[in-house]
């Protein structure tokens, strides 16, 4: 695959704007959802190691390109964005990817609209069971106060940033090309400036934090007839995790997949929550495999 994808412009509605890179290729389309934080072009790893599939990666919106609205940012709130998108773009057989919150959106898609999917490759997806829903839903919301409120927003280049990341413990096992990539377009120059600014600011990061997450999505999953591949970071208490890093482990109800009508279950003990940027290989592979199904 090739690294410089044809950038779009969807407009959602006469307010909100995403931004989309498309990849042409053969097959069903792939559509890739990132986790928060990220951006379209956080996959690009994965992409490179397709067998010249079509591939639609997005900017989900608050994100990258896409419209900056203001918060709150519920996760359910993104499902009627892409169904419009895929509507508009007229997509079909839609192989959806999707890592953390990018997973439970895709899934949450897939449930409303399943004529429309062909597949479902889940990277670690924040998918729980009710009672951790109601917890979450149960706790005080304070917007802003998530730590990622407080992240570094100013940067001399992207190199400087990747350098800076290669020693933090979410990012010390990252293959360098997804580093490379995480920086090189999770940073954008406006006009005038001297220095980079992340293109998902810190403030909009927390508030998808601590925003609410909806048990809806466990809803509609049993008409999600086509195949899903769930792949699973390291099980918690794997290993000892003294410091008590928060995406060290698995995020992922273990027993999601006996939700869905046709799931298999994969688990790597090797990789954090970060499993795409950990392991991009593993990721392309099951992408195929499902993709190939549908040719």
């Amino acid at each position: 695959m090739q690294d410089n994808p044809k950038s779009i412009f969807v407009d959602i509605n006469e307010n909100l704007t995403y931004c989309a890179y498309e990849w042409e290729g053969e097959g069903p389309p792939v559509l890739f959802c990132h986790a928060t934080g990220f951006h379209g072009r956080i996959w690009d790893n994965v992409i490179r190691k397709l067998n010249n599939k079509h591939v639609i990666s997005l900017d989900l919106r608050g994100h990258g390109f896409s419209t900056k609205s203001p918060p709150p940012y519920p996760w359910e709130s993104f499902a009627p964005d892409i169904i419009s998108l895929i509507e508009k773009m007229d997509l079909k057989d839609v192989i959806g990817v999707g890592h953390s919150m990018g997973g439970y959106i895709i899934t949450r898609v897939a449930g409303l609209i399943p004529d429309r999917f062909g597949g479902l490759v889940l990277c670690d997806p924040s998918l729980f069971n009710r009672q951790r829903y109601e917890e979450t839903s149960q706790r005080p919301k304070m917007p802003g106060s998530h730590p990622s409120a407080k992240r570094r927003n100013s940067w001399d280049s992207p190199q400087q940033m990747v350098d800076r990341l290669r020693t933090h413990f979410n990012f010390a096992n990252w293959e360098e090309e997804a580093l490379q990539d995480y920086c090189n377009h999770g940073l954008v120059k406006d006009e005038g400036e001297e220095t980079y600014h992340l293109t998902c600011p810190p403030q909009i990061e927390a508030s998808m934090y601590g925003a609410y997450i909806s048990p809806s999505v466990l809803d509609n999953i049993a008409k999600i007839k086509c195949p899903v591949k769930i792949l699973r970071s390291r099980e918690k208490g794997t290993t000892p995790n003294p410091t008590g890093e928060p995406f060290r482990d698995s995020v992922t109800w273990p027993e999601i997949w006996k939700e869905f009508p046709n799931a298999t279950d994969f688990q790597y003990d090797h990789c954090s929550h970060f499993l795409p940027q950990e392991d991009s290989q593993i990721v392309a592979d099951q992408i195929n495999i499902v993709s190939d199904l549908r040719c």
